[in-house]
């Protein structure tokens, strides 16, 4: 049975089919959000637009943030197919609007139109995969997913880089037009969804309020200790603006027939506190997927090109649990003892990261890594735990709520971090390089957008600048400990209500 059908069954068959067509959706967004990087310095350099760089990365988060609820609830009334195309052209066509770009506000655009297709791809491929298995079957399922991000990540650097190069920085973008149009034809060939309308009134106050307020957040997180003093005007205005927002936001949901968000998720036990687990991991996956290439390149001094490759470990260990916990718990029905090893594995992982410094062997941070991955993939059916807390109608909005979650924590791990780890490289820079060393036109914000320039510098300020990056992002990591240890105190707060699939005459494949 699909999306709440009843009597549509799909074989096993048709649901493998119909799911490699999500793969290939769901791969377009994921290898967006890694292939960019590479291709920023050539991007600022021809649109000349180094004072807003910020934005390119800000304008997709605040669209994928409005994208994934938006999307999630639309889905529960109108379908999941229709939204599903709807966003996969959103995301095409913001990154034709971005590939063919002649300043940076249409750069700028582009990355937002992009970022709101990206997060109702990303909602509507886990959401369809919950319609269409058993609940026991969906920790299989959503551990392909993650897998799947996994493989993007390793491979999406090296791509770029190669696009950059080979081609332009364009192609970075406009290689997303065929890959489009064959998710779009695949999606139109093999995603057999019945049809749905729910008559339901759309809460239209509530995303207003609720979609403004993460706005206000967001941008203090993007731009707090970045762009402006966390003091200034603007930051405590959008945090005062956001706060007050959000508070109205849940009103308005509690007096709401349909509310955006199903408000059962936060007075359930389960859900509310696997919410707060997958906020935590956004927190720390993102944290450390920002900071450690700049670490491998800067602080032990290996190349771009080996840097990915020293990032192996990490998202292999995490393709690892994140495939074996969903078929383990698939088998099994029960979920709770994972998220224990896996946050036990991420207080580890992080433990050990802050334990490195410049003569640390390339080898052993790779080790770490790997530690800290195998514990972020045991993470990764916490999606399942919040889906399973839900009727299935309200599936599409549930599972949008587990990815805003972790969209937040990765926007303020990025930040909250970010700034710790800039505000100790000030700090650390006047301890290891003699000042007046470096060229007037070289700063730290600099040399973490271009490591190879470090390699132009006369050896003891080479060494002075390793040693000042390794003992920054040291004293980051020993810091993301703390939310390794709140990550374990949840996992061991979370009750485990065994999964059970539905009697026979309800039953999925």
């Amino acid at each position: 049975m699909t999306a709440g059908s009843p009597g549509e069954e799909l074989n096993r068959r048709e649901i493998l089919i119909a799911f490699a067509g999500l793969l290939l959706g769901l791969l377009l967004v994921a290898l967006d959000s890694v292939t960019v990087a590479n291709a920023l310095p050539a991007m600022i350099t021809e649109l000349q637009g180094l004072p807003l760089l910020s934005w390119v990365i800000v304008a997709n988060l605040l669209g994928a943030t409005v994208g994934v609820p938006l999307f999630g609830k639309l889905s529960d009334m109108y379908g999941r197919r229709p939204l599903l195309v709807a966003a996969i052209l959103l995301f095409v066509v913001g990154s034709v609007i971005c590939g063919l770009a002649q300043d940076m506000p249409q750069m700028i655009a582009g990355r937002a139109v992009q970022g709101l297709g990206g997060g109702g791809v990303t909602a509507m491929a886990i959401t369809i995969v919950g319609d269409m298995v058993r609940p026991r079957a969906r920790a299989r399922y959503q551990g392909y997913l993650g897998a799947e991000y996994a493989v993007a990540t390793i491979v999406g650097p090296f791509l770029g880089g190669y696009l950059t190069d080979a081609f332009s920085w364009r192609w970075v973008f406009l290689i997303n037009l065929p890959l489009g149009v064959a998710a779009l034809i695949v999606t139109a060939l093999v995603l057999k969804l019945p049809p749905r309308r729910v008559e339901r009134t759309i809460d239209w106050p509530g995303i207003a309020l609720g979609l403004t307020g993460l706005t206000c957040l967001l941008l203090v997180a993007s731009w707090g200790g970045q762009q402006y003093p966390w003091t200034s005007p603007i930051i405590l205005g959008l945090g005062v603006a956001g706060v007050v927002l959000l508070a109205l936001f849940v009103v308005a949901e509690r007096r709401a027939p349909e509310p955006l968000i199903p408000l059962g998720l936060f007075t359930g036990s389960v859900s509310r506190m696997a919410l707060i687990l997958i906020l935590l991991v956004g927190v720390v996956n993102f944290t450390a997927v920002s900071y450690l290439p700049t670490f491998l390149q800067i602080g032990l001094g290996v190349s771009a090109t080996n840097s990915g490759i020293l990032l192996f470990p990490l998202m292999g260990g995490l393709i690892v649990t994140s495939i074996i916990s969903g078929h383990v718990i698939s088998r099994t029905g029960r979920y709770r003892l994972w998220p224990i090893a896996g946050a036990a594995g991420i207080t580890a992982g992080l433990y050990l990261l802050s334990t490195m410094d410049a003569s640390t062997a390339p080898v052993t941070a790779a080790v770490y890594m790997g530690i800290l991955g195998l514990g972020v993939g045991c993470m990764a059916q916490l999606t399942v735990v919040v889906q399973n807390s839900v009727g299935r109608e309200d599936l599409g909005s549930a599972t949008a709520t587990a990815g805003l979650f972790r969209a937040l924590g990765g926007a303020v791990g990025v930040s909250v971090f970010g700034a710790l780890f800039t505000s100790r490289l000030q700090s650390h820079l006047t301890e290891f390089v003699p000042a007046g060393s470096l060229p007037p036109d070289v700063n730290i914000g600099f040399l973490q957008r271009s490591p190879e320039a470090l390699r132009q510098m006369p050896p003891p300020v080479q060494e002075g600048i390793a040693q000042t990056f390794a003992h920054a992002i040291a004293a980051t990591f020993l810091v993301a400990v703390v939310v390794g240890v709140l990550c374990l105190i949840g996992a061991l707060l979370l009750k485990e209500i065994p999964v059970t699939d539905p009697e026979p005459e309800e039953n999925l494949v």
